[in-house]
């Protein structure tokens, strides 16, 4: 075996050399033969630097490798990294915007920011970037438009985070068990269809002197509204009409609302109070019937050192709805994220190669199968067929995210996103704690919208609506 053998092999076995076969320290690019070794060119053109950023350690941990592989060939490093909750990152990222801070030269955040962030003139679009590098989009579906706005391109996902289906496939699919829901309803229990079959199960099945609850969705005023979105989506309705006046008080967003409340009968008590780290437990741990759940999740499921429930779960499209006289499924991706780059910024170019080496699919494959830290979520089409991701999620896993690849839609994708959200969010949580008539709701919510349409400006809101109706889905079902 020659040295340059051995030295291909050490490389190909490293942590992340399995996106440099072609880049050996020192070597010369004879050509750009993959994009990888574009963007790699791209990045030394751009010269040595220290990029800061603000990400979430979950997130950044299992990125470091892959980025340890950009920065030996580039000398382009991470510096200086404010670790901030993903939940928590728009609020500091718009106060960052508007005192124009140099600060960070990424910010890693949930990309329906995008409107916000560029309309206060905080993001350097990428397009000049992602020309130079060679850059592709490898997003399953149209999952890249996501990162455009106004006709260019802000972001760079590495999270996923696309709501799937889980159902207990050693609950329903138990003999005594298939038998009693037959008996009852004239059919076997099978991966529910629709949101009225969903509760079905949900009710069916759930036991509380073993406290096992029918179902894990979130109801907190932060992330329930996530799942009022899927089901309002699916029956047919969307926030606003052409003119920007909203549309949420209509019989589509009074079925969402109603179905939504329905989920309290079945869920934990404490659902209204909780957040990800109750909830994801408890369904690992085997506590939860049937679920629309993040995808990362599956990754926990299916972790035999961390999960009770290995194996015992199906995965699958979430529920539509007929109530349009239609059968409509819509998924939902919030948060979903990306990095961004500050304007800004004297780093930009390096900060801007750099995210564009993680936003490989190839690159990317360590990183959403990273079996502790499982927040960044499979997105690209590499990851679809990849056996490390596979084993991560389960086949059955990744199936169910590439299915919902077809469906997923955003939330409010415009200026203002954080204020919609917000009003939205605080009225269905007080309807289901029982402090807001569940008819109020919608006219509520509506009353807010508009001021705060009033406060950023009709005229400017309207052209944002275009970007809004680029991103959502125009399948009714997956292909």
């Amino acid at each position: 075996m020659t040295k340059l053998d051995m030295s291909r092999r050490t490389l190909l076995q490293g942590s992340a050399g399995f996106a440099a076969a072609n880049l050996l320290p020192g070597a010369p690019f004879a050509h750009a033969a993959t994009m990888e070794e574009s963007i790699i060119e791209a990045g030394k053109a751009a010269g040595p630097a220290a990029v800061t950023g603000m990400i979430w350690s979950p997130y950044l941990v299992p990125m470091q490798p892959v980025i340890a592989e950009f920065s030996k060939h580039t000398n382009i490093t991470i510096g200086s990294v404010q670790d901030i909750s993903i939940f928590d990152a728009p609020q500091r990222a718009m106060a960052e915007a508007l005192s124009r801070s140099a600060q960070f030269d990424f910010i890693h955040i949930d990309s329906n920011m995008i409107p916000s962030l560029a309309s206060a003139g905080y993001l350097e679009p990428l397009d000049e970037y992602i020309k130079k590098a060679n850059y592709k989009s490898e997003a399953v579906g149209d999952y890249g438009n996501f990162m455009t706005y106004g006709g260019s391109t802000y972001g760079v996902p590495t999270d996923g985070n696309v709501h799937i289906q889980y159902l207990r496939k050693d609950i329903v699919e138990d003999p005594d068990n298939k038998k009693r829901f037959a008996d009852k309803f004239g059919k076997e229990p099978a991966m529910p269809q629709t949101w009225e079959e969903s509760l079905r199960i949900q009710e069916f099945f759930m036991d509380t002197s073993k406290d096992l609850y029918g179902s894990g969705n979130l109801r907190n005023r932060a992330n329930g509204v996530t799942w009022w979105y899927m089901i309002y989506y699916s029956a047919g309705g969307f926030p606003f009409d052409d003119d920007m006046k909203p549309t949420l008080n209509t019989p589509a967003g009074q079925y969402a609302v109603d179905l939504y409340l329905q989920d309290k009968k079945v869920n934990h008590p404490e659902a209204a109070n909780w957040g990800t780290p109750q909830m994801i437990p408890r369904i690992a741990q085997g506590h939860v019937v049937n679920c629309q759940y993040w995808d990362g999740t599956a990754k926990l499921n299916e972790n035999k050192e961390k999960s009770k429930t290995t194996g015992k779960w199906l995965y699958g499209l979430v529920p539509g709805s007929d109530f349009s006289g239609k059968r409509i499924h819509r998924s939902v991706s919030s948060p979903l994220a990306a990095i961004l780059i500050n304007k800004y910024s004297p780093r930009k170019a390096q900060a801007a190669y750099m995210a564009l080496w993680l936003g490989s699919g190839k690159n990317s494959v360590p990183i959403v199968s990273d079996p502790v830290n499982t927040f960044n979520d499979a997105w690209a089409k590499e990851h679809m067929t990849s056996k490390v991701v596979q084993d991560a999620y389960s086949p059955g896993g990744v199936k169910a995210i590439e299915t919902n690849f077809g469906v997923v839609a955003p939330p409010i994708y415009l200026t203002g996103y954080l204020e919609f959200q917000d009003a939205l969010g605080k009225n269905l949580s007080e309807a289901y704690v029982g402090q807001l008539p569940a008819k109020d709701v919608l006219s509520k919510t509506e009353n807010e919208w508009n001021a705060i349409i009033g406060r950023i400006g009709r005229a400017k809101l309207k052209k944002d609506l275009a970007s809004y109706k680029a991103v959502m889905p125009k399948r009714l079902v997956p292909a």
